[in-house]
């Protein structure tokens, strides 16, 4: 039994599915993406998340998604604490722009370009005050993950 769990945040493109990928083949995690939820409705996606976490309670897990607010932070601390985590790390991918641009070029479910400007500056702001988020630890991935 463990009580640790990751929650990635950086924009799309950035690399954060395959840091996931790569940690859990070395170690006994679980990823749940948050991608991988067909849903109309943010509600929907959480609930089908939420069900997934509760079928992994006790186990590592690896909470793969933008997060790149403080709130849905918040919000993936709340939800993995009530459950029972207690180590959460925080796991920064957040490379310059242009890699997530043209990592996301060769994606099977591109995003609009304009959501990753957006998504990218929001995770920049919002890395200012990320040690103060009530996370166990922060590590950033290096940046030689991205190429």
């Amino acid at each position: 039994m463990t009580d640790s769990a990751f929650v990635l945040l950086g924009a799309p493109g950035a690399g954060k599915s395959s840091w996931a990928r790569g940690y859990a083949k070395s170690h006994p995690a679980i990823v749940i993406e948050g991608d991988s939820f067909a849903s109309e409705s943010w509600v929907e996606t959480h609930d089908q998340i939420l069900a997934e976490l509760e079928q992994h309670v006790g186990e590592m897990v690896i909470l793969d998604g933008c997060h790149y607010s403080r709130e849905s932070r918040l919000g993936a601390l709340i939800t993995l604490r009530s459950l029972g985590w207690t180590e959460i790390t925080a796991v920064v991918v957040h490379p310059p722009l242009d890699v997530c641009i043209s990592q996301n070029a060769g994606r099977s479910r591109v995003v609009p370009r304009y959501h990753i400007v957006e998504m990218h500056r929001r995770v920049e702001k919002s890395l200012k005050k990320i040690e103060t988020e009530g996370f166990s630890s922060v590590i950033y991935a290096p940046s030689g993950d991205w190429v």
